[in-house]
């Protein structure tokens, strides 16, 4: 019980925020971009809205450090005839997996870990692990242990052998769901013991699986710096960015500020979803999810963006160095990649390696996520530029919007 109601009191704390200032804009021209073109993009979203695909979207480009863009279209809440502001509170679910990538290469840069560690060196729990290797005559699992323990390397890759239990109906997929994984109400050191007691989905670095490694990754962060993840997040990247609307759950007067997720029912038509995955931003976790528990607006996730493109500096402050966030940004992975076409993966954030191999406008070393309720954002290190989406819709429809993005944003760019 005192932990719980520590962790109430340290995550109310990150849910207190103040009215969002104005964000400053540039004239496109002076960054190389058509406000004409940018309007066609703002115009084009609209429609959007205006056909029932989702109720209203935020979004942010900006481009050699300067917002160019900054438009709030449609409704936080249809049914009140809210619309979205400034103010406005988006769940940007899976786009938290790179805030704890960052937070997790700050610790690297301190020395706690490296990348070739085995998980089980700093998470016991993890010494035993088996590898689900298929089912016997019988129905039974067979059980075989891993060729190389998974490391930290393969946990910020997705190819450490977890999952998420939605993917598939696999014997481990089944005991996934059956532990309640992912949770909303656990403890981090109860989803540990849970993940401890299944087998690995595949041996280590065999494949790319979407998984809960980064929650694991949170446990590894508030393991090595005593702090709830939360308190360290707030402490070491949201302060000090300015990103004061950015929370773990929407308290008090937040509450009202939460847009809406809508989902199409039967019928077709635009309902407000009031299933729990849109409702528990409401109350306070059991733990901080570091694969999808933020709340933020465009602006913030800006803020963090442009760090990132700067390499690792915002404001005249350092949060890492520019080659760390190379070794962040860059193709690692070596096994197959099928989430978006013509994409690879770094450290926590994918990343498109060959233009060529992408079905839409992009450059090499573009990096990139997206978050479940529709939420996207991108940064292209060679034209200098960050984009970020946000709606709030179910299922998860991002990649039609990352398409029509990015010809629209390219389209804009003149110079």
């Amino acid at each position: 019980m005192k932990t719980r109601i520590l962790l109430f009191l340290a995550t109310l704390a990150l849910c207190q925020t103040l009215p969002a200032a104005p964000v400053e804009l540039v004239p496109a021209e002076s960054v190389g971009m058509s406000s004409e073109r940018l309007e066609a993009l703002k115009e084009r979203l609209q429609e959007e809205i205006d056909n029932r695909n989702t109720a209203g979207i935020q979004v942010l480009v900006a481009r050699h450090g300067k917002v160019v863009l900054h438009e709030n279209l449609g409704y936080a809440d249809m049914e009140a005839v809210r619309p979205i502001t400034d103010e406005s509170l988006f769940r940007i679910y899976s786009m938290t997996k790179p805030v704890v990538g960052a937070a997790m290469l700050m610790l690297y840069e301190e020395g706690r870990y490296s990348l070739s560690d085995p998980i089980a060196r700093h998470i016991p729990e993890f010494a035993d692990l088996k590898v689900f290797a298929g089912v016997d005559g019988d129905g039974e699992m067979i059980l075989e242990d891993p060729k190389r323990p998974p490391t930290i390397h393969d946990l910020m890759q997705h190819t450490a052998g977890f999952t998420y239990g939605i993917f598939g109906d696999t014997p481990v997929d089944r005991m996934y769901r059956e532990s309640g994984l992912p949770p909303y109400d656990d403890t981090l050191q109860q989803i540990i013991d849970k993940l401890a007691a299944i087998p690995l989905a595949f041996q280590p670095g065999a494949r790319f699986e979407y998984s809960m490694a980064v929650d694991i990754q949170g446990y590894l962060i508030e393991k090595w710096t005593g702090q709830e993840l939360g308190a360290y997040l707030k402490d070491h990247l949201f302060e000090p960015l300015g990103m004061d609307q950015t929370m773990p759950w929407a308290a008090g007067d937040n509450a009202k500020l939460l847009a809406n997720i809508y989902s199409h029912d039967q019928s077709g038509q635009l309902v407000k979803n009031t299933t729990s995955t849109a409702t528990n931003h409401l109350h306070a976790p059991g733990s901080f999810s570091g694969g999808g528990q933020l709340i933020s607006t465009a602006d913030d996730y800006w803020r963090f963006a442009q760090m990132l493109l700067n390499g690792g500096e915002f404001e005249g402050k350092r949060y890492l160095a520019p080659g760390t966030i190379d070794m962040m940004s860059g193709a690692r992975l070596k096994v197959p990649f099928l989430l978006y076409e013509g994409a690879s993966f770094g450290l926590n954030v994918a990343v498109y390696p060959d233009p060529d191999a992408v079905p839409y406008p992009s450059n090499e070393g573009e990096y990139f996520w997206s978050g479940l309720a529709t939420t996207l954002f991108w940064v292209d290190p060679e034209e200098d530029l960050v984009v970020v989406m946000l709606t709030q819709y179910l299922p998860f429809s991002e990649p039609p919007y990352r398409d029509l993005m990015h010809r629209l944003v390219h389209a804009a760019i003149i110079d």
